[in-house]
């Protein structure tokens, strides 16, 4: 069976790439060296300090961004150990009502009110690093349902094709159920199909 791949809305086949290799063509990473200058503090005194720094860049054009796969997944390490760093001063608070409780002469007499009034303060203290720790298993749910549907995404995504001439994104026959072939769609509706064929379109 021939499959036509020209435009479907100038019906022309000379300004049509493959969406894959139009966004190979927009990626590119680029490596510097840069040169920095500052003051330091010695013993002696303030000292000029130069250093040499290499960098490296990844460069995205607009369009190759406007058809991306996929939304940038969220880095979740950091955040994480923030979070656990951030609940050590309530944990050591913790330890130490227990141990006053623990070593007190008369533990029966503990007033529920104090101990209320301890709750509220660990949790006061608590409160940012269990903040930080949403935030990171917000993330990681969202990074989950990338990847559980970026396989499917993917198989979209590499059937489509662009037309420069139109300035838009089409399917020569249609590779999933919801997606309709032979159609022209602006990038930024293109995008939006393929994610929602991944599952990720409304995250």
């Amino acid at each position: 069976m021939d499959i036509g791949i020209e435009c479907p809305h100038c019906r022309q086949l000379d300004l049509v790439q493959s969406v894959p290799a139009l966004h190979a063509d927009g990626v590119s990473t680029s490596s510097e060296t840069n040169v920095y200058s500052g003051v330091g503090v010695a013993s002696t005194g303030l000292l000029p300090v130069y250093g040499i720094a290499t960098v490296e860049r990844t460069n995205t054009t607009a369009l190759a961004r406007s058809l991306a796969r996929e939304p940038a997944r969220r880095p979740v390490g950091r955040l994480t150990t923030l979070g656990l760093l951030l609940l050590l001063p309530a944990l050591f608070a913790v330890v130490i009502g227990v141990a006053s409780v623990a070593t007190s002469d008369n533990p029966e007499t503990t007033n529920l009110g104090i101990l209320a009034g301890a709750a509220l303060l660990v949790g006061g203290i608590a409160a940012p690093g269990l903040l930080v720790l949403g935030v990171a298993a917000f993330r990681g749910r969202r990074n989950g349902r990338i990847s559980r549907g970026r396989r499917t995404a993917h198989a979209v995504w590499h059937a489509a094709f662009y037309c420069h001439r139109c300035g838009v994104a089409f399917w020569p026959m249609s590779p999933a159920p919801a997606i309709p072939g032979r159609q022209a769609f602006a990038p930024q509706h293109f995008r939006w199909l393929v994610w929602n064929a991944g599952g990720y379109a409304n995250i």
